[in-house]
């Protein structure tokens, strides 16, 4: 998020106590973003989305929205926003309402034009009023922006609803726990296998041997099977992102890290290093697209680097390293119901990923929704106990963002005459790195050609049985 400043017009002085605007002098701050630009910025920046802002659909759900912010514990006070909408629009209705006084004077001189015996004075006046109109309406503009900027940047804050399976208390809700138990005994780090692991700090660190082989290959392996089993299609992820699709994501911009360009034509649109394994980095090929029923779902499979920032806080190791390999899902349903149904098969196939490692101690967890981002509704989180460590680490997740995302970046399906936005599912279902290091501890061989050895044992068996489709994720867990 940037920040410029723009000097604040009198009409709006009454707002200052009831809205944060920050007064410096006579300038305020105004929080600005790539998402929306105003038209005062115009100069410096080009429009790059154009948001569908569903107003009437959010105010409409206010219960439900703001239930969604208490249980993430966000900062927020929807009726603030709600306030800030009513003051947004009563200034809408007041630009419209001078522009509708100049279209009246507008046409009364083109009917004067007409009329030879018409009095000069009273065409001057009327172009009097006009210029008057006009550059009250230009006043009011540039009056409007401060409050836009300040309403949209807050509407576009507001999180997603939560789906009905979110947790909303303090703890995770489990879904499955291999029969692996825990170790008792004090194991050693994987920074100690030498052979394997070159590790300097976060950013740098070499995988050698065995363990550069399984990087390669476990990735390919995991890719091979949803493209086979789940039919999904591959695709190649740029390993660059736009500012504009971080938030339309609503990814905090401190998730990763920023490119220092010299040359940039939009100074609010700046680069990101994400890696082609990032789920934001399939947002660009599907930004302003619209699609027919008859393509939908769509599911896409990437597999690439993913550059996240990590926790100064937490000890350095492969668990918190900045990159790795990753595998990343991305699939377009039509509704909440598909959107369900995608997430359970992606679940069901990485459940067989992980459960052909036979040391391995992992469990799929449904995420609090304290621990969200905005845009999620709900997330699936596989994680692998450390040894180590003595705690359960991420090795992959899938989220449902329903259609939050799609009306941010405009991703539509054609039907009837009618467009709808689709809902979106998807996330890194591997991080390399986390689980080479987890097997490593649990004294698992890394021997990929084993898990395609029993990845295909499972493609067989599903041929075998008539192609049924994959059981119901949830039905696991009855």
């Amino acid at each position: 998020m940037y920040k410029i400043r723009t000097k604040l017009a009198a009409a709006i002085q009454p707002l200052r106590k009831q809205y944060k605007f920050q007064i410096f002098n006579v300038l305020t701050i105004r929080n600005v973003s790539a998402l929306h630009i105003t038209g005062d910025k115009a100069s410096e920046n080009y429009v790059t989305i154009q948001p569908f802002l569903d107003f009437k659909g959010t105010f409409d759900h206010a219960e439900s929205v703001e239930s969604s912010i208490m249980k993430r514990r966000m900062q927020m006070d929807m009726g603030q926003v709600r306030a800030m909408y009513d003051n947004y629009k009563k200034a809408i209705l007041q630009i419209e309402k001078v522009d509708k006084e100049r279209d009246d004077i507008a046409k009364q001189l083109k009917e004067m034009s007409k009329v030879k015996s018409v009095n000069d004075s009273a065409i001057n006046q009327l172009k009097e009023q006009g210029k008057t109109l006009r550059n009250n309406m230009k006043a009011m503009k540039t009056e409007l922006y401060p409050i836009e900027d300040e309403f949209i940047q807050a509407f576009l804050n507001l999180p997603n609803m939560l789906h009905p399976q979110c947790p909303d208390g303090d703890y995770e809700r489990l879904l499955y726990r291999s029969k692996q138990q825990v170790m008792q005994r004090p194991t050693k780090s994987h920074l100690d296998f030498e052979n394997l692991i070159r590790f300097l700090d976060n950013s740098r660190y070499y995988l050698m041997n065995e363990a550069a082989e399984f990087d390669l290959h476990c990735t390919d392996a995991l890719t091979k099977y949803f493209l086979e089993q789940g039919k999904f299609m591959q695709t190649c992820n740029p390993d660059f992102v736009r500012c504009v699709l971080l938030e339309a994501n609503a990814t905090p911009l401190t998730c990763y890290h920023k490119v220092m360009e010299q040359q940039l034509q939009n100074q609010l649109n700046c680069a990101y290093l994400t890696g082609g394994g990032a789920f934001e980095s399939f947002l660009g090929a599907v930004t302003k697209l619209v699609v027919y029923p008859s393509v939908v779902p769509l599911k896409y499979i990437c597999s690439g680097r993913l550059y996240e920032k990590s926790n100064e806080e937490v000890k350095p190791s492969l668990y918190t390293a900045t990159q790795t390999n990753a595998v990343q899902t991305f699939v377009a349903t039509l509704n909440a119901q598909q959107s369900e149904e995608q997430m359970d098969a992606i679940l069901n196939m990485c459940l067989d990923f992980y459960k052909s490692f036979e040391n391995l101690n992992f469990r799929i967890v449904y995420v609090k929704a304290s621990d969200l981002t905005a845009a999620e509704s709900l997330r699936a989180q596989i994680e692998v106990y450390s040894q180590s460590e003595r705690r359960y680490v991420c090795v992959g997740r899938v989220s449902n963002y329903t259609d939050y995302v799609s009306k941010r970046i405009l991703f539509t399906m054609r039907e009837q005459k009618e467009y709808k936005f689709l809902h979106l599912v998807g996330g890194p279902i591997l991080y390399t790195s986390r689980l080479i290091a987890a097997l490593i501890e649990s004294g698992e061989a890394l021997d990929c050609r084993k898990v395609q050895k029993t990845l295909q044992l499972n493609e067989t068996s599903c041929k075998d049985s008539s192609n049924k489709p994959i059981d119901d994720f949830k039905s696991l867990f009855k």
